[in-house]
């Protein structure tokens, strides 16, 4: 899977898997500032959900995360 995707994650569902793998729960702006760190950008549509990222990235999130992706570039 090579390019860049426009991806809809689920702030919600990520808090809950790490509430239950790590025992400790983080806020949405730790999320999206950790999304940040690892190579995703906020589309730019106002949607607060919605980030853009290179396929080699998509890994770090579980696919319950991911609400919706398609490819952009």
């Amino acid at each position: 899977m090579v390019g860049v995707f426009r991806v809809r994650i689920d702030v919600g569902k990520i808090q809950s898997n790490i509430l239950s793998l790590e025992g400790g729960r983080l806020s949405e702006q730790n999320i999206r500032s950790y999304l940040r760190s690892v190579g995703f950008t906020p589309a730019g549509d106002g949607a607060a959900d919605t980030w853009l990222a290179h396929a080699e990235n998509l890994h770090i999130l579980h696919e319950s995360e991911i609400l919706q992706k398609h490819r952009v570039a």
